[in-house]
């Protein structure tokens, strides 16, 4: 396991207990951080604290027209974002680097506890 996937796992891990307090926010929030950002459809966040530093993580969804259907389709694209102070870009977690599986179960886990969703089926 490299470190991203280390990194990755330990969200995953303390999102799924409830360690982590994602909310949604604007789809147009980082925008000067985010690769892309008129692709961005939906954003997360929460406060995430290792090695004695705080960042904010941010679940970025993004859509994109795909190439290997000649744009008739869109795919979809999940980066998650480490922000450090001053809202410097720390690093990125992409499925490049982390499985696409996996990064979809998180966001899946993030909307089910998030606080846009809560009541909505009670």
């Amino acid at each position: 396991m490299n470190k991203y996937e280390k990194l990755f796992d330990d969200i995953a891990t303390k999102t799924h207990n409830g360690d982590l307090n994602w909310k949604q926010i604007s789809k147009t929030a980082h925008a000067d951080l985010i690769f892309n950002p008129d692709m961005s459809f939906r954003q997360y966040a929460t406060v995430y604290k290792k090695g004695g530093k705080t960042y904010e993580l941010v679940f970025v969804e993004k859509k994109t027209d795909d190439p290997h259907h000649d744009y008739a389709f869109q795919k979809y694209i999940p980066e998650v974002l480490v922000v450090g102070q001053n809202n410097e870009l720390v690093t990125t977690l992409t499925d490049s680097v982390i499985d696409r599986d996996q990064m979809i179960d998180l966001v899946r886990t993030i909307e089910e506890n998030s606080d846009s969703l809560s009541g909505l089926f009670d």
